[in-house]
Order: C-alpha cells, then sequence, then structure tokens
C-alpha cells in the first residue's frame, strides 16, 4: 500500500534509513521533512518497504531520498514506489522532477534511466567520500509527460 507519511512513522523511516543509508538523516531531519515536505510509503501490512521524500515547490519537485527495505530490494517495489511517486506529483501539477545521486552509484543511475530521467548535469566534489570528495550527478524527470 502506497500512502503519506507522517511523524506518526518517525521511527519506521529512521530504522529503514538506517539499513539503507551510509548516511543516514538524523531524527531531527527526519521530523523536519515529515512535517514541512511530500513523503511516501510503501507498506506490506505494518511493515515500511521503502520510502520516499519530496520537497515540492510550485510545479518543481526534488527527490530528496528514496529507499527500499534490503530484505525487499530487487523485487521491483522500487518501480512501484517511483510511479507511485510520479503519479502523485502529477496530481499535485508537478512538471519537474529533479534529484542528484553520487555518481559511483551505478544502480541508482540506471534504475533513474529506467524510469526516464535524463542526466541534466554533474557538481564536482559535492558529496564526501573517505578518500576526498565524488562528483553528484543531477537528473531531471518531466513528471507530465508520462501521463
Amino acid at each position: 500500500m502506497f500512502k503519506l507519511l507522517t511523524t506518526h512513522h518517525l521511527s519506521d523511516v529512521i530504522e529503514l534509513d538506517e539499513a539503507t543509508n551510509p548516511h543516514p538523516w538524523t531524527g531531527k531531519q527526519w521530523v523536519d521533512s515529515l512535517e514541512n515536505h511530500t513523503c511516501y510509503g510503501l507498506w506490506q501490512d505494518e511493515t515500511l518497504l521503502g520510502f520516499a521524500v519530496c520537497m515540492i515547490t510550485l510545479d518543481e519537485a526534488e527527490l530528496l531520498l528514496i529507499a527500499i527495505a534490503p530484505d525487499f530490494q530487487r523485487q521491483k517495489l522500487g518501480s512501484q514506489l517511483m510511479l507511485g511517486v510520479l503519479q502523485e506529483l502529477r496530481s499535485q501539477g508537478v512538471q519537474k522532477l529533479f534529484l542528484e545521486v553520487r555518481e559511483s552509484n551505478e544502480a541508482a543511475c540506471g534504475f533513474y534511466i529506467r524510469h526516464q530521467f535524463e542526466q541534466a548535469g554533474r557538481r564536482k566534489g559535492y558529496y564526501p567520500t573517505s578518500i576526498g570528495r565524488e562528483d553528484a550527478l543531477l537528473y531531471t524527470h518531466s513528471v507530465l509527460e508520462t501521463a
């Protein structure tokens, strides 16, 4: 089931973020996002399988974070979540969705390309790494074109 997340789901999103993100958000960051951004969850019964956090500004949105629980990856749930997000954004009049991703995250880059995102730029040295800095690749999606 696909539904909006609220602060009621705080412990679920923190647990999933810590299981999937090498740099998980703090509780304060999650509270801020759940209160001020649009956060979607993909559920099976009482288990949070995945989430996506979008910041919507007028007719544009930025995908800040997306994740699927490790035990449920490679089962097309990421695609199900992304399609749900795009449908919801479209219903809210969003025309463009933006995101950034580590250049080394080839699996994520492939996922975004499969979902009709196009590389739109690069931020040199954006992400810290254990050995220096890494570029961020910028992607954009024309939300209304997939209606």
